[in-house]
């Protein structure tokens, strides 16, 4: 017995000595908690140092100064990346590429004024810096001079070299410096020298277009709309409004048959009921008009459109055209065939009230789908001026029966027409 609790003695004083050994040993490297709280800086100076290499000997790349920018931004200030480069600057005043990246800092930071005096250093220094250049025409466009702004776009289209993506923002912005000075012939240079680069552009033939139509050269805008239609083959929409702007054009040129011409093909290449066709449609009316000769149209489109296949637009029109060459019962027959084709319409069922007030049908002026219609209280197109011509609740959940409505407002038919006119 004494020699067993001897053993159970030294045992217990093993194993306290052991744990006494393990709470003073230090933690070894596997169960070091505070290892995990530990977090490595994200500012790296080796990434740093790599993007400013390549700034160094590329300044103008923009991947490389927005990777920087974000990394100043993010973890130190953007004033410290201008304060680095602005040290370099006071060693080496004529760093080209300090230069360049200081002006893109300062363009960044919203201080165009000192970007652009750092810019014009910096092609002082180095002439050929067509990227630059275009910094500088871009910021004097912006400030509304001109005259320097279109130096600067003829220095980066002049040192472009191969870069067809220079030549393109040079050309474009000399063209619309160019419009703006009103000097159209320029313009259609620059716009030539651009399509040469990329002649399958069916929207650069557009604005070309636009441009030299706006500017009188009508012949040249003819041609731009005629290539851009060629090119616009799978897309019928655009392709549509090119087709009209031709008409437009032949229609200022005064060969106002040929506009018809170009106006009809237009109509009949956009899908029915496109919003195109009610614009056309007018410019039509508007050219038999000048000629005196709205009742040959009346007959045209009397003829080309079936009665069974009309719809509001079709009726609005034969309803404006009959008015127009006299036949009053004819134009409010076809205004109704216009409400009952679209009901939602509403300045056809304003015509039509007005043209049935004037021919003094004021009854059928009252009754007429349109008028019941906006009598709605809920009708979108009833003005809130006009919410009295409704009859009168006596209860604020009351509704008026149908034949109450009817009584009041054959006392008062004048006030309901003149909402629905005015709505």
């Amino acid at each position: 017995m004494l020699r067993r609790s001897t053993r159970l003695r030294f045992v217990f004083a093993g194993l306290a000595a052991a744990g006494a050994l393990s709470l003073a040993a230090p933690p070894s490297a596997h169960a070091q908690a505070g290892d995990w709280g530990v977090k490595r800086d994200p500012f790296d100076p080796q990434i740093i140092g790599r993007y400013k290499a390549i700034l160094r000997s590329s300044p103008h790349d923009a991947s490389a100064l927005a990777n920087l920018i974000r990394l100043y931004r993010q973890f130190r200030t953007i004033d410290l990346i201008k304060d680095e480069y602005q040290k370099l600057l006071d060693k080496a005043p004529d760093d080209w590429a300090a230069l360049v990246v200081m002006g893109r800092l300062q363009h960044t930071t919203g201080d165009d004024a000192r970007a652009l005096e750092l810019w014009t250093k910096a092609v002082a220094k180095k002439d050929d810096d067509a990227l630059a250049w275009l910094d500088i025409g871009e910021m004097h466009k912006a400030q509304g001079k001109n005259k320097e702004a279109r130096a600067a776009y003829d220095k980066a289209l002049g040192h472009a070299g191969t870069s067809k993506e220079i030549k393109r923002k040079s050309l474009r912005a000399l063209a619309d410096l160019a419009l703006a000075s009103n000097d159209s012939d320029a313009a259609n240079e620059y716009f030539k020298k651009f399509l040469e680069l990329d002649p399958s552009n069916a929207q650069l033939w557009i604005e070309r277009g636009d441009a030299m139509l706006a500017a009188g050269k009508r012949d040249v805008a003819l041609e731009s709309y005629a290539a851009a239609e060629k090119l616009l083959g799978s897309d019928p929409a655009r392709r549509v409004e090119v087709v009209a702007r031709r008409g437009r054009s032949l229609e200022e040129m005064g060969k106002e048959d040929e506009a018809v011409a170009e106006y009809r093909r237009a109509i009949k290449l956009a899908p029915r009921g496109y919003w195109i066709d009610a614009e056309l449609i007018g410019r039509i009316i508007d050219i038999y008009r000048k000629k005196s000769a709205l009742p040959a149209l009346l007959a045209i489109y009397d003829k080309e459109w079936p009665e069974g296949s009309r719809g509001h637009l079709e009726w609005s029109t034969l309803g404006k055209l009959y008015e127009e060459t006299g036949a009053q019962d004819k134009a409010i027959a076809a205004l109704k065939k216009a409400v009952q084709a679209a009901p939602f319409e509403i300045e056809t069922q304003r015509h039509l009230i007005q043209l049935l007030r004037n021919s003094g049908r004021d009854d059928e002026a009252v009754a007429a789908p349109a008028g019941r219609a906006l009598d709605r209280p809920d009708h979108p197109a009833r003005p809130p001026a006009c919410r009295t011509v409704r009859a009168p609740r006596r209860r604020a959940n009351h509704r008026p029966r149908r034949a109450d409505r009817r009584r009041w407002r054959a006392r008062r038919p004048g006030d309901v027409d003149r909402c629905l006119i005015d709505a």
